[in-house]
């Protein structure tokens, strides 16, 4: 066997393989035995038709699987001769192959660009992590919250006009001009004022309201507006008061701990719970921005060329996940007109950046000499066990069957990268105003410089 390399650009590889004639023949006659046993051709016993009447009937059969059996034989081998690693599967170019002749094929594929990377480059530098703290206002926030999940909804008595906080119960027929909009009309909604829940429109002429008043309202809607009905329209709501109801909260005390879960035995341990959620929170949400300011940083650390096959496998997972959290709110991404080139074009530029990270971040495994055990996927097993409830072998079996192994060691392998650089620079604790400014005018910057 011969191999050749071709180098395309700096991240494409074309390896030549030249198969000697004799083996194409070995493989030839190998696979016309093993046919001539099995094949039914009027005229001939099994097993005595000649090679050249099972050629004229399957002929074609038997070079497609010639050149699947010299492919399959030498590919590995290619690569290990090469010193090659493709980053997807690669493209393969040949021309069936004939007896007597040498087989040879080529294969085109992506591999990850070299390049000299200095430690001090990504070691020392300077980021900013938010000044995060659990305040008893927020754990006072947060009980505000679950009283209110836990309110009771009584009928006002007196009567009285509907105020903010009030929940007044409506009928409502929606229109287009004079025209009753299809599916425009329902009865004995709910309509909570303040919350945010309906329109503003809506909610300012509920306002003042009382039991068997008529008020309307107009509601323009974007033409992006999800229901096609109203989008682009001035839509006239017509809403008839049936009912008005105002919230009963409960008291803030044991009982109330109590009736959120069994494991609360009073109010101090619901708060103690509160705080650890909050400080787990906030700890999270600190280690997402300084993980996204060490990729902002390491990703500017080289320049190369990116591999178009990484860059459109990360487009097409980045794509496939917008599509799933659409529907999982209830849109049809196509309904929305939300075209498959279009997204694409929306998620090119983050797609490249994410890949020029993954492969910057590679090359410092490399240099930090990052390695996965079996220790680290077991740990990571047992924190998963204690977030799901589920035991870890369980989980692992689930894992196993479902081939998501590999995914898994990734995303361990990332982290431990990350932990690596982390543990090397400088974290500088600013107010969390200060990032959300940065982040806004980094954003409208990069939005200034694509419509430019």
């Amino acid at each position: 066997m011969k191999v050749s390399v071709e180098e395309l650009s700096q991240v494409q590889r074309r390896l030549t393989v030249e198969l000697p004639a004799a083996e194409v023949d070995k493989t030839l006659n190998k696979l016309f035995t093993q046919l001539r046993g099995r094949a039914k051709i009027k005229g001939f016993r099994p097993g005595k038709a000649p090679r050249h009447i099972l050629e004229r009937y399957y002929g074609d059969q038997v070079l497609g699987e010639a050149a699947e059996s010299l492919l399959g034989s030498s590919y590995s081998q290619a690569l290990k001769e090469s010193d090659l690693e493709p980053l997807a599967q690669p493209e393969f170019d040949f021309e069936p192959p004939t007896a007597g002749q040498d087989f040879v094929y080529k294969l085109t594929f992506d591999v990850r660009p070299e390049f000299e990377l200095d430690p001090a480059a990504y070691r020392g530098f300077e980021v900013k992590e938010p000044r995060l703290e659990v305040s008893e206002e927020d754990i006072a926030q947060r009980l505000e919250q679950l009283r209110e999940r836990q309110a009771m909804l009584v009928p006002v008595e007196e009567e009285r006009p509907a105020a903010m906080g009030d929940v007044v119960v409506v009928d409502y027929q929606a229109f287009a001009g004079e025209a009753p909009l299809e599916g425009g009309t329902a009865e004995n909604v709910d309509i909570e004022l303040g919350a945010g829940s309906t329109q503003q429109e809506i909610e300012l002429a509920l306002v003042k309201a009382k039991v068997g008043d008529a008020v309307e309202a107009t509601v323009h809607f974007e033409d992006s507006h999800p229901n096609k009905t109203m989008a682009g329209k001035d839509v006239r709501f017509a809403l008839s008061v049936k009912g008005l109801k105002k919230k009963m909260l409960p008291e803030l005390d044991d009982d109330f701990a109590r009736g959120i879960g069994p494991e609360f035995e009073n109010l101090q341990a619901l708060q103690d719970r509160l705080r650890k959620d909050m400080e787990e929170m906030y700890q999270q949400q600190k280690d997402q921005e300084v993980r996204r300011q060490i990729l902002d940083h390491i990703r500017g650390l080289s320049q190369f060329e990116l591999p178009s096959s990484l860059v459109a496998q990360e487009l097409e997972e980045m794509t496939e996940a917008f599509k799933r959290r659409l529907q999982q709110s209830g849109l049809d991404p196509e309904a929305a007109g939300l075209e498959p080139a279009k997204l694409a074009a929306d998620f090119k530029e983050q797609a490249e950046k994410k890949v020029r990270a993954g492969i910057v971040l590679g090359r410092i495994s490399d240099l930090e000499k990052v390695e996965v055990g079996q220790e680290d996927i077991d740990a990571e097993f047992a924190k998963m066990a204690q977030r799901t409830g589920q035991s870890a072998e369980v989980l692992k079996d689930i894992y196993n069957k479902n081939n998501a192994m590999p995914s898994l060691t990734s995303r361990l392998w990332e982290e431990k990268t990350l932990q690596a650089i982390k543990t090397g620079v400088i974290i500088n604790q600013v107010d969390p105003k200060e990032l959300t400014e940065e982040k806004q005018a980094e954003a409208k910057k990069e939005a200034d410089q694509t419509s430019s």
